[in-house]
């Protein structure tokens, strides 16, 4: 620490712990020392380590468990909305590699919710397509995808990669989609696929996914681990 440098000492800490994290001496949930701890260490006050952590914190690198002390955080998918992405060319976008889990792929009949998304009638069969996304090995999300009879070269497909590459295969193109985030909390099942507790909080979107000439291909639900996702709107 440079006492004499027209940085602040907080922000020095916060450049330090920062770069460890970075490079890799601190890694994902590894626990960071006490305020006291980092106080003696950098001969710093602990309003000094304070400011620090909440630096740190604010811009995502840590998180605070109350009672329990101040961790690594999880790093975070980032979703930038200025275009409709797959969920595989978002991880490629950040540097991570996506992998999938099929959970179940069946046909059942549509339900009035199901049917006013896809614009169908009532009880017409979809496709109904459940999948763990991961990135870097990590759950981020589970997906349950519904699609109409139209697509049901869908059934004889590869499942465990990129749907909308399948779909542009088949010279479908996925171009916008009308989107709703809510809060949820995490069931038994949820819990066990994103590996998250019974009942933490959880982000659930919504997506309507359409064409250029706004017929819809599919509606998305994403039950979504924000503790690994960070969703960025441009305006």
């Amino acid at each position: 620490m440079n006492k004499n440098s027209i940085i602040p000492l907080y922000q020095q800490l916060a450049d330090d712990i920062k770069q460890q994290i970075m490079e890799g001496k601190l890694k994902e949930n590894d626990k960071l020392m006490t305020e006291l701890e980092l106080s003696q260490t950098y001969d710093v006050s602990r309003i000094t380590v304070r400011k620090a952590i909440e630096i740190l914190a604010d811009e995502g690198y840590v998180t605070k468990r109350q009672g329990i002390g101040t961790f690594v955080a999880a790093k975070k998918l980032n979703r930038i909305m200025n275009k409709l992405l797959s969920f595989t060319e978002m991880c490629e976008n950040d540097g991570k590699t996506a992998s999938t889990e099929l959970v179940s792929l069946e046909w059942m009949s549509a339900s009035v919710a199901i049917s006013q998304y896809l614009h169908i009638n009532e009880n017409d069969r979809v496709i109904k397509i459940v999948r763990i996304r991961k990135s870097d090995n990590a759950p981020v999300m589970l997906e349950e995808n519904y699609f109409s009879s139209k697509y049901s070269y869908l059934m004889g497909e590869d499942l465990t990669g990129s749907i909308y590459s399948i779909l542009r295969r088949h010279e479908t193109v996925p171009t916008h989609a009308v989107k709703t985030v809510e809060i949820c909390y995490a069931t038994k099942e949820e819990a066990e696929k994103l590996h998250v507790k019974v009942e933490q909080a959880l982000l659930l979107h919504k997506d309507q996914v359409m064409n250029e000439e706004g017929e819809v291909i599919h509606y998305c639900k994403l039950i979504i681990n924000p503790e690994r996702y960070k969703l960025t709107i441009l305006t």
